[in-house]
């Protein structure tokens, strides 16, 4: 929803759509490959990345899904969760922004202890109506602006974004997302329901919040909250109602639960502590964070993302379909006794070239010449290196019994 605000600032309507549909179409294709192998295997993310990238490498990623999900991403949940009680109950004490940010925040650190299980109780229930209230603003953003023709031909907001840079952010809001889709496909049946099931859902849902937040804020003409879009705001304008600032409530809390649990799971791959310390240390430093301010960042934030995340699913990808098979020639398998490689340099060398080689180039979309240069440069690299008989990393170690 926030995306498809901020999309309004420098695109027309008819962009925003066309951006949302390409953004989460790159995000549902690597997302499938991603959720196949979770499914396949079992596995989470960071074990998964344990064959591709080493040991290190693995806790590397893991520090990122920590630091950018668990608590940046959470940190800025939590202050969009205060923008909305703020709007839900005006000049109310427990509805003062930095109150609902610290209630808020404590509420969704509570749901995350549970863990998968509580994700999915909520889920079952705010996905649904995170739909609805997709459409239903939608459907109340037409009413507001008198037609859909008005709608269609609403101009930017702010300034001015180029298509790619706007297929870039849509990219960048939920690129870590499907990065991670292992840490729920791994649940899954087979591994084609997996990696379909996720990405599907991905797409759909994302092009439904994406479109609909963009349509709230066209027609509202609300400016945002030092450079963030104020969907809440937004949503008060048009005359949208309690239930649907319940509806965002819930999405909020759902989405932020996944950010924390996901998060959560990448720094158990670093250090060797209970989930529930993790989970509870990581709360409390983005309830921190987000009474700092942390949404002042949003849109750099997911530039940063969409370019430098989506060469870690090309790594992977690399890996698993091309490199494992044809190069080293070797199965990939997990648990007790299991060894792995203590660090992939070139897989690691390569994440960041592809990041920083795409964050350069004038042509093309950002997400897509990151994924293919990481692809296709880690499948080179590691050829060459296999006929040189020079080793991708150094080191062994093993898996031990707890799967640490």
């Amino acid at each position: 929803l926030f995306t498809g605000g901020a999309l309004a600032g420098g695109l027309t309507f008819g962009q925003a759509v066309l951006a949302a549909v390409c953004g989460m179409l790159i995000l549902a294709v690597y997302g499938f490959f991603q959720g196949w192998m979770g499914a396949k295997y079992g596995v989470s993310t960071t074990v998964l990345a344990r064959v591709a990238f080493g040991r290190i490498g693995s806790s590397l990623f893991g520090l990122v899904l920590s630091l950018t999900l668990g608590i940046g991403w959470f940190a800025w949940q939590i202050a969009f969760f205060g923008m909305t009680i703020e709007q839900m109950f005006p000049g109310q004490w427990f509805a003062d922004r930095t109150v609902a940010m610290i209630w808020g925040g404590v509420l969704m650190v509570a749901t995350a202890f549970i863990g998968y299980r509580a994700l999915a109780a909520l889920s079952y229930v705010a996905l649904p109506l995170i739909v609805i209230l997709s459409i239903w603003g939608f459907i109340a953003s037409v009413n507001y602006a008198g037609s859909f023709e008005a709608l269609v031909q609403s101009q930017p907001l702010a300034g001015n974004m180029t298509l790619f840079a706007g297929i870039t952010l849509v990219v960048g809001n939920a690129a870590l997302g499907a990065v991670v889709f292992p840490d729920v496909t791994r649940y899954g049946k087979t591994p084609f329901k997996g990696g379909f099931g996720a990405s599907l859902g991905y797409f759909v849902g994302g092009v439904f919040a994406i479109v609909g937040g963009a349509a709230m804020a066209f027609a509202a003409q609300v400016p945002g909250v030092e450079g963030t879009p104020n969907i809440p705001a937004a949503m008060a304008q048009i005359g949208l109602g309690f239930f649907a600032f319940l509806i965002l409530v819930f999405a909020q809390w759902t989405t932020n639960d996944s950010n924390l649990y996901t998060g959560a799971l990448g720094m158990r791959n670093v250090i060797k502590l209970p989930k529930f310390v993790i989970v509870l240390a990581m709360g409390i430093l983005g309830i921190i964070i987000a009474v700092a301010g942390i949404q002042d960042q949003f849109v750099p934030f997911l530039n940063m993302l969409g370019t430098y995340v989506p060469p870690i699913a090309g790594v992977m990808i690399a890996d698993h379909f091309l490199v494992g098979p044809y190069i080293r020639k070797q199965a990939y398998q997990f648990g007790p006794g299991t060894e792995y490689k203590k660090l992939n340099v070139a897989a690691l060398v390569m994440v960041v070239l592809a990041g920083f080689t795409a964050s350069k180039l004038n042509w093309g979309i950002g997400a897509i010449n990151a994924t293919v240069i990481a692809l296709v440069g880690y499948f080179i690299v590691s050829w060459i290196l296999n006929k040189l008989n020079i080793p991708e990393g150094f080191g062994t170690v093993k898996e031990d019994e707890s799967g640490f």
